[in-house]
């Protein structure tokens, strides 16, 4: 069976988008999923947080989309259960050269299929912003989830970026789904119930049950360039993404297991620069 492709999307910045993708993609490994995390982001915040460093990262996500000749294998760094396609900032310039490439918002899209039949799930975190690249995680995504923070401007955007889906829907990519909308940074205030609120009267069933809740551990994770579930595996941090990834399997129909032992050490990830060995 394929994988499944999702792009973890939401053209407002600080939503704990890239939190998302890292840990949701090791929570799905922890359930015993084949997981590649894609970074589309030229800031590389995802790489970064699962202990890859800029410097030493030979091919990126950048490469696959402006040299046809590299197969995608190549691109792909092999971690602790985790793949990656790792963002340097050259993929700034690449976004830029985009614009006068024919079709070039497909061309990840391309170079994904032909990785669909070594994982389960893609996960694809993008740019807080709409253009190319977030266009091109559209064109590649099966379904969407869209993280939405604890704020008064939660809700700000939310229409643009489904406005967006819908001329991708209606153009190259019409099975286009938004799979879930995500509560994060939730705590015990007005603020954070009137957004689960405004989120269940304007999405309904789309809402996660699964609210991903304020965390030091969250927020402390990515400067050791770790997952939650390697920096602090017993915090609510590592129990809110792992229920996030029962969620999530459930909605593509797969139902794994966890295994208990994978929850109960700290390890550190490690990346083999250069590609799949």
């Amino acid at each position: 069976m394929p994988s499944h492709i999702i792009a973890i999307t939401n053209q407002k910045g600080g939503v704990a988008k890239t939190t998302t993708a890292i840990n949701l993609s090791q929570a799905l490994v922890l359930s015993g999923l084949t997981v590649l995390l894609v970074d589309l982001d030229p800031q590389g915040n995802a790489t970064q947080g699962i202990g890859v460093a800029l410097d030493t990262i030979k091919l990126s996500v950048g490469d696959l989309i402006l040299n046809k000749e590299i197969s995608s294998s190549e691109v792909v760094y092999e971690g602790d259960g985790l793949h990656l396609i790792p963002a340097t900032p050259l993929l700034a310039r690449v976004e830029r050269e985009m614009v006068g490439m024919t079709n070039s918002e497909l061309r990840l899209s391309h170079r994904l299929n032909h990785l669909r039949s070594k994982y389960d799930v893609i996960l694809i975190d993008t740019p807080p912003t709409l253009g190319p690249l977030m266009n091109s995680a559209l064109n590649a995504a099966d379904s969407l989830i869209v993280p939405v923070d604890s704020s008064f401007f939660a809700m700000m955007g939310i229409k643009e970026l489904l406005s967006e889906v819908g001329e991708i829907r209606q153009g190259t990519n019409q099975n286009l789904r938004v799979m879930g909308y995500l509560l994060t940074m939730s705590d015990q205030t007005r603020i954070a119930a009137e957004t689960w609120d405004g989120l269940i009267a304007g999405f309904g069933e789309a809402v996660f049950e699964t609210k991903i809740r304020r965390s030091v551990k969250l927020k402390e994770a990515p400067a050791y360039g770790r997952t939650i579930f390697h920096h602090a595996p017993g915090s609510a941090g590592a129990e809110d993404y792992l229920n996030l990834a029962k969620e999530v399997a459930s909605r593509i129909g797969i139902h794994p297991e966890v295994s208990e032992s994978d929850l109960e050490t700290e390890k550190d990830i490690e990346v083999f620069v250069g590609g799949i060995r």
